[in-house]
């Protein structure tokens, strides 16, 4: 007895699940939605950016670097027809890269942190700028 009650509770969920699913599914697939309910959403169109003639890379120096002088050396490659303009807080380089792009120089720098900022200046005035951090610093860590 106790056994039938268990079986039949059970087929009775069950069964109860099932009529539920399909009440619901034939409530969805009927509905409609008002016309006044539906949002239209535009999305602005984007015109394609062309791609920069310029390209910079720098490979020193690094990012965030703690040197114990006050020259640095900066060094990397761009658009072998480019200007490269190097700032430093307290100088100034104007250099032209070589025929395959590459350019190399040294520039000087203030106590404590300098921000250098590497700039290629392609001959149609299109710009790619890159900003190094350089700490000075002669305390050992």
């Amino acid at each position: 007895m106790n056994k039938e009650k268990v079986v039949l509770s059970f087929i009775a969920v069950v069964l109860g699940i099932l009529v539920t699913g399909i009440a619901f599914y034939l409530y969805q697939t009927t509905r409609t939605i008002p016309s006044s309910k539906i949002k239209t959403i535009k999305i602005p169109s984007q015109t394609p950016t062309s791609k920069p003639s310029v390209f910079l890379t720098i490979r020193e120096p690094s990012d965030e670097t703690v040197v114990n002088k006050k020259v640095v050396a900066v060094s990397g490659t761009t658009t072998k027809d480019a200007t490269v303009v190097v700032l430093s807080p307290i100088d100034e380089e104007v250099i032209k890269p070589s025929s395959t792009g590459d350019f190399s120089t040294t520039i000087n720098i203030d106590n404590g942190q300098n921000n250098i900022e590497i700039t290629s200046i392609s001959p149609n005035g299109e710009e790619t700028r890159i900003l190094r951090t350089v700490t000075f610093s002669t305390e050992e860590f």
